[in-house]
């Protein structure tokens, strides 16, 4: 029978609906398999631990943070280090116990501080009722106690009421084995901060850096946390745990500070307010930064919550978290003096200056007034003596401030303040530790806006002794005389000398010198100004201090800066900068820059401060010496006069 042209037409277009639909199943059931495919083998492995997060519990491991070494860095097993870890135990509680209900959680807490003789204040904040229900409702873990005692561990296993409802953690402690000594350098780890979570790639139970390399390091040092899976029973007690992701502990600091110096300029420091940095002359490599008053990173980064607070409120109150090295400026005082010179002498053709020639210097310059009515202004020498005529090794040697009086009268303001800002005493070094603050020069212009008035030749007369409005950082300081040290060039200066791995030790990164400033300074001017710095060591005013036959020859500068309050010598901050072994090649030499805040003057705090580091640097034997005939033995040296600008 043939078909008619409508049944034929129907029959097609329901062939046509059966391929379809039957591709459709195909195509979905091939999709479904290929599906089933990539779920279980392709991606098998990271759908069962999803699955295992979402029905078992998943708790992080934190990592160890990485071990921070000093410069005689062999290997981590072969090296004692500054900063390690150790581990402790907190005290965890199983609130699902508690049904997780507020009003059973705090009469808890309440009994376990009874029952561990605990201060029920130490747990002010976590009782009140918002802020408990809250910590119980974000399923994090409800800590009690951090880094408890043996004896805490002890009570807390023998009292079942307390037992069944906590368990014990491991978890790293952070262990500072230089304590207060490097504590500016290292700084300290401590709970992130409400803004640390809101701007930084941080969880709540990890630590944080906090001041010095702990903090401008801290992504090196923190590593990456693992986690672990646990099978709790309804008691709380865990049936099963595995460990899915190892933790990884965080890189390897290599620092370029030198413990033995370190240790030195720390005790230089004891019983007064002060700094002492060491820096390699032709590297930029700090050997020492000590700072005191200091604070003890072990305490604030320690477990106990109310040792922590109370300290805290005394270092903050005494000004312990400053580190002065490179937080504080002051008038450079006498130091300052050494760029005049410079100043004047890169400046010849201005004046018509050479070094040797010579001023001759009575006890006070006076600067004649040119307003009518205005008496004279007489600036007086340090010590009120006559010392006759001086060149400028001589002026130099007895700090001589009449002497630098004429010298920038002479000259004037600008080129010395010219000369400031070419050495970078208004810039940060850039040094790789947070916080570094930035000296300040005047100008004219700055006086009219600040005072209303103009410059005047008395500023200038007070700026070439280092006094008056201009004030540096002592590394900036310490920075101006590595340029004289290096015919010009000044490095910039580091404090990490390399990121290695935890794992293998490799090298990851390496910091290279680099030169911050290289200025052109003629042979004639370094050769001055080096032989007046060495007069200072050898018969100047420095000279009961550090001329002996136990140290190296040092070649340096004191300085007493006056302060507001003036008349006593008890308030004027003491300066020295120097740098050793005089006659050793350059590559060999160390600059040591030591301020002491009421130090009287240089020579009678900042001088034997700086004396520790030289003697840890260069211990007897282990430097060139020339024949000095006035060399003194330290017990045969007698008091000098200080100076006092």
């Amino acid at each position: 029978m043939s078909q008619s042209a409508s049944e034929f037409r129907l029959e097609a277009s329901f062939r046509k609906r059966l391929y379809f639909f039957t591709g459709m199943i195909v195509f979905t059931l091939t999709a479904y398999i290929l599906q089933l495919f990539n779920l279980q083998i392709v991606q098998g492995s990271e759908n069962s631990l999803k699955a295992e997060r979402f029905v078992r519990r998943s708790e992080s491991i934190p990592a160890d943070r990485g071990n921070i070494f000093d410069r005689n860095f062999l290997t981590p097993e072969t090296s004692q280090p500054l900063v390690s870890n150790s581990a402790s135990l907190d005290v965890i509680l199983n609130t699902s116990l508690l049904k997780n209900d507020a009003k059973k959680v705090k009469e808890f807490i309440y009994k376990f501080c009874e029952a561990l003789s605990i201060p029920i204040v130490y747990y002010e904040k976590e009782l009140q009722e918002s802020r408990l229900i809250k910590k119980i409702r974000s399923r994090e873990p409800f800590v009690l106690l951090e880094g408890i005692s043996r004896e805490q561990q002890e009570r807390i296993l023998v009292l079942d009421n307390i037992n069944r409802y906590v368990y014990l953690v491991s978890s790293p402690a952070r262990v500072y084995h230089m304590g207060p000594a490097l504590s500016h350098v290292t700084g300290y780890v401590g709970k992130p901060t409400t803004s640390d979570l809101q701007e930084k790639e941080i969880k709540t139970y990890q630590l944080i850096g906090k001041g010095g390399i702990e903090s401008l390091y801290d992504t090196t040092l923190r590593g990456q946390d693992g986690f672990r899976i646990q099978k709790r029973n309804t008691e709380g007690n865990i049936e099963e745990e595995r460990v899915i992701e190892h933790s990884v502990p965080g890189n390897n600091l290599i620092l370029t500070i030198d413990r033995d110096m370190q240790i030195a300029a720390y005790k230089a420091l004891k019983g007064v307010r002060g700094t002492v940095l060491a820096i390699k002359a032709t590297t930029g490599e700090v050997l020492a930064m000590a700072s005191n008053p200091s604070y003890d990173p072990n305490i604030l980064s320690g477990k106990n919550k109310l040792e922590r607070s109370n300290h805290f409120t005394r270092v903050t109150n005494n000004g312990g978290f400053l580190n002065l090295a490179i937080q504080s400026r002051f008038p450079p005082a006498s130091t300052f003096k050494t760029l005049v010179g410079l100043a004047a002498m890169e400046s010849e053709h201005k004046i018509n200056y050479d070094p040797k020639q010579t001023f001759s210097c009575p006890a006070s310059f006076t600067l004649k007034s040119t307003f009518k009515g205005v008496p004279d202004q007489v600036f007086y020498n340090w010590d009120k003596k006559n010392h006759g005529e001086l060149n400028l090794a001589q002026a130099l040697e007895k700090s001589n401030s009449v002497y630098f009086y004429q010298l920038g009268y002479k000259l004037g303001a600008e080129p010395i303040l010219a000369y400031s800002r070419l050495f970078g005493l208004d810039k940060k070094t850039g040094i790789d530790l947070p916080g570094e603050a930035t000296g300040f020069i005047p100008s004219s212009d700055w006086k009219k806006r600040t005072y209303g008035n103009k410059w005047f030749d008395g500023d200038t007369v007070n700026l070439s002794i280092g006094q008056g409005f201009i004030s540096v950082t002592p590394i900036e300081m310490a920075l101006f005389y590595m340029a004289v040290v290096n015919n010009g060039k000044i490095y910039k200066p580091y404090v990490v000398s390399e990121i290695r791995s935890p794992l293998d030790n490799s090298l990851i990164q390496k910091t290279e010198p680099t030169i911050l400033r290289d200025i052109p300074l003629k042979k004639s001017t370094v050769e001055a100004l080096k032989e007046g710095l060495y007069l200072v060591g050898y018969s100047g005013t420095a000279s009961g201090v550090l001329n002996s036959p136990t140290l190296p020859e040092i070649a340096g500068k004191t300085g007493t800066a006056q302060t507001r309050r003036r008349g006593a010598s008890s308030s004027n901050h003491a300066w020295f900068i120097g740098y050793a072994p005089v006659n050793a090649p350059v590559e060999k030499q160390i600059l040591v820059a030591a301020f002491v805040e009421y130090g009287v003057g240089g020579a009678a705090s900042a001088a034997p401060a700086a004396r520790e580091v030289f003697k840890a640097a260069f211990p007897p034997g282990s430097f060139p010496r020339t024949d000095r005939s006035r060399a003194k033995t330290m017990e045969e040296e007698a008091p000098v006069e200080q100076e006092a600008f």
